[in-house]
């Protein structure tokens, strides 16, 4: 899974989870779980949870086909390259603007 693919899909996947943007960082919960946008990606294609951990965000991206590079780049919380690159494409599928 590409950048593109995992954008759309958590655009289309959004909804169904409340976003914060916290430390640099987005981050959903749904019901009593929390996410990030890999977790809920992964959650809303297998229905399967992975906690919100560096762990937990590597073993979703396997699971969905995503390279662990970008899945890196989405978990951090650098205002650096592809990171920051990343983020700024998924706040802007919430308008959100960085702070």
């Amino acid at each position: 899974m590409n950048q593109n693919e995992f954008l759309n899909l958590l655009e289309k996947c959004s909804s169904g989870y409340n976003w914060e943007y916290v430390g640099n960082r987005l981050v959903g919960t749904r019901g009593a779980r929390n996410f990030n946008p890999v977790t809920a990606v992964a959650h809303s294609l297998t229905r399967s949870y992975y906690p919100p951990t560096k762990r937990g965000t590597l073993q979703a991206a396997k699971k969905i086909g995503m390279t662990e590079s970008l899945a890196t780049a989405i978990y951090s919380q650098s205002n650096r390259g592809h990171a920051q690159i990343v983020r700024g494409k998924m706040l802007n599928i919430f308008d959100w603007e960085t702070v």
